[in-house]
């Protein structure tokens, strides 16, 4: 066996290993990613209209699913509920205030 099919089958498996830790991190982040993949595919979208500006119809509607892609993303609820309350700055001073 030469050297090189030995550091090919080892960056295979090192590959394998990693794409199996990736799909259980992903099944497991599936909440936080979808909308980050609306955005960023209607991003795309927006830039595929706007290339296609020439084309008036097509483009334009592009464009406006896009946007419609972005809006859906950026408001759809990752179910981790509403955020705590938050501090006003004296109150922020005060806590450090009392700190060692």
């Amino acid at each position: 066996m030469t050297r090189f099919q030995v550091t090919r089958r080892a960056a295979a498996v090192v590959w394998l290993a990693h794409a199996r830790r990736s799909a259980a991190w992903l099944a497991a982040n599936r909440a936080r990613l979808t909308p980050a993949a609306l955005v960023v595919l209607g991003l795309g979208g927006g830039l595929g209209g706007g290339a296609l500006v020439g084309e008036w119809c097509l483009g334009a509607v592009m464009i406006a699913e896009s946007v419609l892609v972005v809006y859906v993303g950026l408001q759809r609820d990752d179910g981790t509920g509403r955020p705590s309350r938050g501090y006003t700055v004296p109150e922020i001073l005060e806590r450090a205030r009392h700190l060692p």
